[in-house]
């Protein structure tokens, strides 16, 4: 049926830009050149390595925050979040107990260690607490990640400039990767939070507006009742299927996993919490910041849900109007200029404010490491601050010109794109446990941590494998609610949500899955959990085996508070203990010397 649809229908509608529009999207465009002009020609005092990294270390709480939430406004969650609730239903909603698990957590155990140390490189703690080469190793599998990551970023709005300016589209793409590159080498951390403000407030715009809008013809019970009925609204799926990416338990715990690394640990989010003054202050800001990813992962929730009820009785994909679900929501947005002009613009507008601040914040992590990790250590103890900096824009500049190479160059990215959230899902996993099993476990040492990390790439790995082979040979597939086309050529929406009932299936009869085979057909999703798991679980032990690390000559600043009190109460035992030794001893003594005085005398005497 795919396919006799897919061969009769016609080719995927454009989308044209009004005058508004462009206006719009010129104005954003002056934002960012006003900004990249304001470091060049007016702020020139920043031109050091914190300031480059850190904007100063004096940056105001709500500029932090929202450039906290901007990092998480990606063209996944604008674009991605609404097709996976109009595919899989709402289930996605619980990522935002994850995220209030994640804060926490971020506050108490990691946030303190890096605060105090107040580094440069995050995996310059790993060199602190372990070892030379337990950093070299963890500074290489983040650079491998994020230098795979970087093309898949603009690549998702690379399928929506399709649908605007399809033989231009790459193009356009790889100009705003050299474009973010120029931008983050010029303003550095400061630049970024800058354009980290404008994304926060257009993305709110950008995704509100047009579920707003999407409700005036039908109005938000209708659209409930039509989710309700096609399966969509999802609460709590306790599927135990290890393949099923969305259920409740991948939602939560395995979702929590990566966003634990991406919160806590990674160089982009450490550099924005150490850019205030105090841990009272990040603390406020990560708070904050929760507060607005949540916020807007719920809009992207209920943009999905508008998605479905326009479309549950024609899918565009399987009617051939799109070609891939990613380009989901500039189509619908493209229906509703019809009745709305200028709502398209503004949407895409924001994917283009999203992918930049995004794209520029990639880059500077990737050069901050890149110098800190490898060209540092061999320059001269006497390099000035100012060649420093300069060497760090110039790797900006270098990282911008590899993405732009990439997007240019690659026709498709499905493939790459898949493979690159795979080896960043291991590297995540690996790191966080390797950075975990340091702050926590005292006892931990650079036998445990080499062993543990070594393990859980190679059990990651060997999943990642066989997980793309099951991909490949149908083992293990990826099912959503059913999508149906019996409702085409209605002679309007409101029509098709009259008789309803005849055109969706009802939801509950589900598509047939196949039984767990093996380990193989696990979700990537899962992943960095095992992975994180998998280095706690060998390092530990591992660590035991080998001897003690040496603790009482560490900073005690390398453990979070909760270990510093365990060692501090530990250390007191064995303070006491030893000054009871003392005493026994230092009586001891005194008696002997007092036989010997009498000794003494009585020789005198005779």
């Amino acid at each position: 049926m795919y396919e006799k649809i897919k061969n009769t229908t016609a080719a995927v509608s454009p989308i044209y830009f009004n005058i508004a529009e462009y206006c719009l999207f010129g104005i954003n465009v002056g934002v960012i050149i006003g900004i990249i002009l304001h470091f060049i020609v007016v702020n020139k005092k920043y031109n050091t390595v914190d300031g480059f990294l850190f904007g100063g270390k004096n940056m105001t709480v709500i500029s932090i925050s929202l450039a906290l939430i901007a990092s998480h406004l990606t063209s996944i969650t604008l674009l991605g979040v609404p097709v996976e609730i109009y595919l899989r239903g709402t289930q996605y909603w619980a990522s935002a107990l994850s995220l209030i698990v994640v804060t926490l957590l971020t506050a108490v155990i990691y946030l303190p260690v890096f605060h105090k140390l107040q580094l440069s490189s995050s995996f310059e703690y790993l060199e602190i607490r372990f070892s030379t080469h337990t950093r070299t190793i963890a500074a290489l599998l983040f650079l491998v990640s994020k230098l795979m990551l970087l093309p898949i970023v603009p690549y998702v709005p690379l399928l929506a400039f399709r649908l605007v300016t399809n033989p231009l589209a790459g193009r356009i793409t790889a100009v705003v990767c050299v474009s973010c590159a120029t931008f983050s080498a010029v303003g550095g951390l400061r630049a970024i939070v800058s354009i980290g403000i404008v994304t926060t407030f257009l993305a709110v715009a950008g995704t509100a507006l047009p579920s707003g809008l999407a409700l005036l013809p039908m109005g938000f019970k209708r659209m409930w009742e039509i989710a309700n009925h096609g399966g969509r609204l999802v609460f709590y799926d306790p599927d135990p299927e290890l393949a099923h990416h969305t259920s409740f338990f991948a939602v939560t715990l395995a979702l929590s996993t990566n966003w634990l690394w991406k919160i806590a640990l990674s160089q982009s989010t450490l550099q924005k919490l150490l850019a205030v003054p105090t841990i009272g202050k990040a603390r406020l800001c990560l708070a904050i910041s929760c507060v607005g990813v949540i916020l807007m992962k719920l809009l992207s929730c209920f943009l999905g849900l508008a998605l479905y009820a326009w479309y549950a009785g024609c899918d565009p994909l399987l009617t051939g109007q799109i070609k891939k679900h990613e380009q989901l929501v500039p189509h619908f947005l493209n229906n509703l200029a019809a009745m709305f002009p200028g709502i398209c613009g503004i949407f895409i507008i924001t994917i283009f404010s999203a992918t930049a601040g995004c794209i520029a914040s990639i880059i500077n992590s990737i050069s901050g490491v890149l110098f800190e990790e490898f060209i540092r250590p061999w320059m001269p103890q006497n390099t000035s601050e100012l060649t420093c900096c300069k060497i760090m824009k110039v790797l900006c500049i270098l990282v911008g010109v590899y993405c732009a190479g990439v997007v240019w160059s690659a026709k498709e990215l499905d493939r790459l794109q898949h493979v690159a959230s795979g080896v960043t899902g291991v590297t995540a996993g690996t790191l966080l446990g390797l950075f975990t099993l340091g702050i926590v476990f005292s006892r931990a040492n650079c036998s445990g941590a080499l062993s543990g990390c070594l393990l859980s790439l190679l059990l990651c790995g060997w999943l990642l494998i066989g997980a793309e082979n099951a991909l490949a040979t149908g083992a293990l597939t990826f099912q959503g609610k059913p999508l149906v086309t019996s409702g085409c050529g209605k002679a309007n929406f409101t029509h098709i949500f009259a008789n309803m009932t005849t055109i969706i299936p009802n939801a509950a009869t589900r598509l047939p899955t196949k039984p767990l085979q093996s380990l193989f057909r696990i979700s990537f999703t899962y992943c960095p959990f095992a992975g994180a798991i998998a280095v706690l679980i060998i390092g530990v032990p591992m660590s035991y085996l080998t001897g003690k690390s040496k603790t009482d000559s560490m900073n005690p600043d390398v453990f979070c508070p909760l270990t510093q009190s365990f060692l501090h109460k530990s250390i007191q035992r064995s303070a006491s203990v030893s000054m009871e030794l003392r005493a026994a001893n230092t009586q001891e003594v005194y008696m002997a010397l007092d036989e010997a005085l009498k000794h003494l005398k009585e020789v005198i005497e005779r």
